[in-house]
């Protein structure tokens, strides 16, 4: 596969300052061009949506999809876009993965063939979206014909593919957030961050509640989990990728500290414990670069975690991986507001908790604090012997009441209700009552 090689540097020179000068000045501009765009679209029958699609784990739309698509004034469509800063064994994993998961679901999708070098479908020719909806805002992550910088004369919709938790004008300050149509944001603590970030003064967000919560609320449907019986404690480790760890916002994974002694903790506690491996999408780069490892060290260790009797190894969408586990270790930012639906027990692993607490917002702060913290082996050991075998679990209270006061969408709708409600009041298209609820 060689289609990063082939993006001209003349292409990427011109996105980068189409992007400054939107940066700087055309997001004043965005909101009348999406007013004379939508009142284009009033005198149409049909508005064509398309969500673009980087992996499972980042596809938080589908209640959104479910209910356009119920509605016949929608035309919905799923573009594969598999992240142009992966590898591209990465990129591969993902897109078949992502082809999986959609067939399963008979929901149709413009595909990628990536495998044998093809060029990506071009979204702005071939289908002429009037709304384009992504899960992630930065530039480098599409390819040049998937960008928003294709559809600032449309309407761009944004939900955050895992909850926003630190105070980081650089997570709400991009250019894609400032000229966006809609920003589809979780919470009043995201909100108040993105009107003290954004160029905009987060005039574009509305707040719906965060899209897992539809998912999360679910009963369990399919169990993922390989003891059959649920005989064993289920705990899923789930590291992040930033595999540095210099104490920045985005870097906290242990993975290198941990790899080995987690292996050990698997075959100590065999009889006892399931452990499901559920590393971060890009871990798998992250370590095919990484000089002490490598793609044999890598593909070896992934291998074991499949391969043991007491362990699997999960890559893709983790919703049904959650619902059936007893606890959950990890180190992952957006897990820890996630986790946190289930009101089970859950470690992050960090050297420094107050550290890492300071850069997250009010609600991730609170949320910190009802996580058991550690960071060698002999703190995960303690955790599972008192806490997920022991069931000394005093965190317990705290957790449910974080949930009652925190986590459920507002007006006591679904997530995608009010995702589609604002939708069709911006167009200012009636809604319509009998619109089907989502699966």
């Amino acid at each position: 596969m060689t289609q990063k090689r082939r993006i001209s540097r003349l292409t990427l020179l011109r996105q980068k300052i189409e992007e400054a000068w939107l940066y700087r000045i055309g997001y004043r501009l965005a909101p009348l061009r999406q007013q004379r765009y939508i009142r284009h679209l009033q005198g149409r029958s049909e508005i064509r949506v398309v969500f673009v699609v980087v992996s499972i784990p980042m596809w938080k739309y589908q209640g959104l999809y479910d209910l356009l698509r119920a509605d016949a004034r929608f035309r919905v469509q799923i573009v594969l876009s598999p992240s142009m800063n992966y590898s591209d064994e990465q990129r591969l994993s993902d897109i078949r993965v992502m082809r999986s998961y959609f067939d399963s679901r008979a929901m149709p999708y413009v595909d990628w063939d990536i495998e044998h070098d093809a060029p990506a479908v071009d979204i702005r020719r071939e289908l002429n979206p009037d709304i384009v909806c992504y899960s992630q805002p930065y530039h480098g992550v599409f390819h040049p014909r998937h960008q928003f910088l294709n559809f600032t004369d449309r309407l761009l919709a944004y939900y955050p593919y895992g909850a926003l938790q630190t105070s980081e004008p650089f997570l709400f300050d991009q250019v894609m957030t400032n000229i966006a149509w809609r920003l589809y944001y979780s919470d009043r603590y995201v909100l108040a961050d993105a009107c003290r970030f954004m160029r905009n003064g987060g005039s574009n967000v509305v707040v719906v509640g965060y899209p897992n919560a539809d998912l999360y609320t679910r009963p369990l449907t399919a169990d993922p989990w390989h003891d059959e019986g649920h005989r064993l404690k289920r705990v899923i480790w789930a590291p992040h990728c930033t595999l540095a760890n210099d104490g920045s916002s985005l870097s906290k994974s242990n993975f290198l500290d941990l790899s080995e002694a987690m292996l050990r903790l698997a075959h100590d506690y065999r009889d006892r414990v399931q452990i499901a491996f559920k590393p971060h999408p890009g871990l798998l780069t992250e370590l095919y670069r990484h000089p002490d490892w490598g793609k044999q060290r890598t593909d070896d260790y992934y291998k074991r975690w499949s391969q043991m009797e007491n362990t699997q190894l999960e890559t893709g969408d983790y919703i049904e991986l959650f619902k059936g586990s007893d606890a959950m270790i990890h180190d992952c930012g957006s897990f820890v507001i996630d986790y946190l639906y289930f009101r089970r027990p859950v470690m992050f692993l960090t050297r420094d908790i107050q550290r890492t607490r300071q850069y997250g917002n009010e609600l991730c702060r609170q949320a910190y604090d009802i996580h058991y913290t550690g960071c060698t082996e002999q703190d995960i050991r303690r955790f599972i012997d008192d806490v997920v075998l022991g069931g000394n679990d005093p965190l317990s209270a705290s957790r449910h009441q974080f949930y009652q006061d925190n986590l459920l969408p507002p007006g006591g709708q679904s997530v995608a209700r009010n995702t589609y409600d604002d939708l069709v009041e911006s167009l200012g298209i009636p809604k319509l009552p009998d619109v089907v609820t989502e699966k």
